[in-house]
This record gives structure tokens, sequence and C-alpha cells, in this order.
């Protein structure tokens, strides 16, 4: 008797899904007319899903290598913030490239071209100069003997 009422209730169960499932795809989408798509549209995304990034902003990897230390880690630039800032994000293990990079959250487009990454209370970590195709090299500190390479 158990077993009979169990599947009763798995198979009423399973015809309710389906026939939500239809009338949700042929239930209309209400548009309200107080929202204008153009602006809409061009408002950042908002809540736990914005920093995965959007078809004009895609994240980006770098191997980040220190030539004097001889160590490599990967790095990313996420979505972007503003129109000259984007997320960034370094694992704990590229302390031993830079000291501090794993503190680095920020990586802004100064108007030279150069590029600071920063932490978030805003004190700068690196800044990088373009170089050549998809890498950055380290310019301040001057010590510092970095090279970031995009990775595909």
């Amino acid at each position: 008797m158990k077993a009979y009422l169990l599947a009763v209730s798995v198979g009423s169960a399973a015809v309710a899904v389906v026939a939500l499932s239809l009338w949700m795809k042929q239930a209309p989408v209400a548009v309200d007319p107080a929202i204008d798509p153009i602006i809409s549209g061009t408002t950042p995304p908002a809540g736990p899903f914005a920093r995965l990034g959007s078809a004009a902003s895609p994240p980006a990897v770098y191997s980040v290598s220190n030539f004097a230390r001889k160590t490599v880690c990967l790095v990313e630039r996420g979505a972007a913030l503003t129109s000259r800032s984007r997320d960034f994000f370094a694992p704990p293990d590229c302390e031993s490239v830079w000291p501090g990079l794993a503190k680095a959250t920020n990586w802004t487009q100064n108007e030279d071209g150069s590029v600071t990454l920063s932490t978030v209370h805003g004190a700068p970590v690196l800044t990088l100069v373009r170089g050549k195709s998809f890498s950055y090299e380290a310019a301040d500190p001057v010590e510092a003997d970095l090279a970031l390479l995009m990775l595909p």
C-alpha cells in the first residue's frame, strides 16, 4: 500500500512539472512599459553574478612571471567596474611571484596607456606598461622584473 501511494505521489509530481513547463512556454512575457530597454540595457548588472563579465568586457587570464625569482602564477583580469577599471584577482600563491600581488583587487587603465594594479584601499601594488602583443611589463617599482602574458 505504501509503495502504491509513493508511486501515485511521484507520478502526480511528474505530471505537474510537465504541465507547468508547458504552461510557462506558452505564457506571454509581460513587459513593463515604464522600463526603457535601451537605458536598462546599458546599466551594468547588479547582484552576485555581476562579476562574471559581459561580452563587452570579457575576463582575461594572464601568466605572471618573475624572472629574478624564477616564479610564475596565473591571475585574472575580470569584468569592467568603471570605464577605466576592472576587477582583478591573484591567488595566494602569487605572493611568491611579487609581494602584495595577491592583495591587488583592481586593474586601472591610466591615460598614458599604463596599468596600475591596486589594493581594495587604492594602494598601488604594480604599474605595468604595454609590451609586445598581449603582454605587459612592470614599470614601477623599477626593481620588479615581471611580465604578464595573456593566455588564450
